[in-house]
């Protein structure tokens, strides 16, 4: 692999459904795989239940606000680009993440917050246009009677800078939506060798491990609590629904386990990091999943007011074998799992998520 690969740009920017051209230059794997092998088949949706898009006619302007779409039943936020087109893949059929809409409104005041280097937000080369100053991508769709509101972030916790805009971006938009329900989804590491690749984390507890550039900030260990699940969620989550994506995942459970106990955490970590076999970011012990972004989301949705939340993890990498002791090959081999399988492995997460709505709404 090139010694200019960074597996965190894998992680955050890879796109399955339209491989970046720079991925290839790097020689990821999953970057010369027919996109349709790394983005999710159809799902039995039950009868009544199935997702479909609601695009609006006409498309509404980058600089629109999102009042439209106050008292929303529901609001899910996803975070990569292997996410997003997984999410559109099953939540917006026929309306893949390039169509979805950008997210402007009042961006001058974020401009001066994002001062990470390593921002999407600030990346103005071509491959990235899309993302350059784009608070987020979006589109509405309904789930049942359901009327959701699917958001990609355009903001990233560990990749904007110390003004944590990303928090003012999820309170702005729990705020002016009003939802009932808000779910931050999307891909993590698995924490520990019983959680296998396409596992799903329901979260009992999202908790911040902050270790590097918020070490000192008082939040940097704060746990949060979601909310109750609605009664039949792990029922709607059937293997029927499961099993047609998890079965294309190699060293996968043919039917991926939900992880939804009160003491199985979302770890939010404020860089890069993943479990591996030496245990090398002291992850074991705190949770099931790592990932990098639902305790902001948690903290920035407390003290608003009838609003239930939830955070719902994939682990689309394992814990990865470190016979050598070399974070750095061990990160990289990471990446390239991640690329492979992150859309594939969302699919469970998307169902996970797809069942939490449907229960609270039906």
């Amino acid at each position: 692999m090139s010694a200019s690969f960074k597996p965190e740009d894998v992680r955050l920017n890879y796109d399955p459904s339209a491989p970046q051209q720079r991925f290839r230059d790097a020689g990821l794997e999953a970057a010369f795989l027919d996109p349709a092998a790394q983005l999710p088949t159809a799902i039995p949706w039950p009868s009544g239940a199935a997702p479909t898009a609601a695009p609006l006619t006409p498309p509404p302007a980058d600089t629109d606000d999102l009042s439209r779409f106050k008292g929303y039943d529901a609001v899910v936020v996803t975070w990569t680009a292997a996410e997003a087109a997984a999410l559109a893949t099953l939540l917006s059929p026929g309306y893949a993440i390039s169509t979805w809409y950008p997210y402007r409104y009042n961006v001058a005041e974020y401009i001066p917050l994002v001062t990470g280097k390593d921002s999407p937000f600030n990346d103005d080369t071509p491959s990235m246009s899309r993302y350059y100053h784009t608070l987020a991508l979006y589109l509405p769709c309904r789930i049942g009677n359901a009327k959701v509101l699917l958001i990609k972030s355009g903001l990233h916790l560990d990749y904007d800078g110390p003004a944590t805009p990303v928090k003012k971006l999820m309170t702005e938009i729990a705020q002016t939506v009003t939802p009932k329900l808000f779910i931050t989804t999307g891909t993590g590491g698995g924490i520990g060798s019983d959680v296998l690749l396409g596992d799903v984390v329901i979260a009992g507890s999202v908790r911040f491990d902050c270790t590097e550039q918020f070490k000192t900030e008082p939040w940097h260990n704060a746990v949060f609590t979601p909310s109750t699940l609605p009664a039949g969620v792990l029922t709607a989550i059937t293997p029927a629904l499961t099993q047609p994506n998890a079965s294309r995942i190699p060293n996968a459970r043919t039917t991926p386990k939900i992880w939804s106990a009160a003491s199985d955490a979302i770890v939010t970590t404020d860089f890069f990091s993943f479990d591996d076999s030496t245990d090398h970011y002291k992850l074991q012990g705190l949770g099931k999943a790592c990932d990098m972004g639902d305790a902001m989301v948690a903290s920035a949705l407390q003290g608003i007011p009838n609003l239930s939340w939830h955070a719902v993890r994939n682990a689309s990498d394992p814990q990865i074998p470190n016979p050598t002791n070399s974070i750095t090959e061990a990160a990289k081999t990471a990446a390239q799992i991640y690329a492979k399988y992150g859309g594939l492995t969302t699919a469970a997460s998307v169902i996970a998520t797809w069942a939490i709505i449907h229960t609270a709404t039906e």
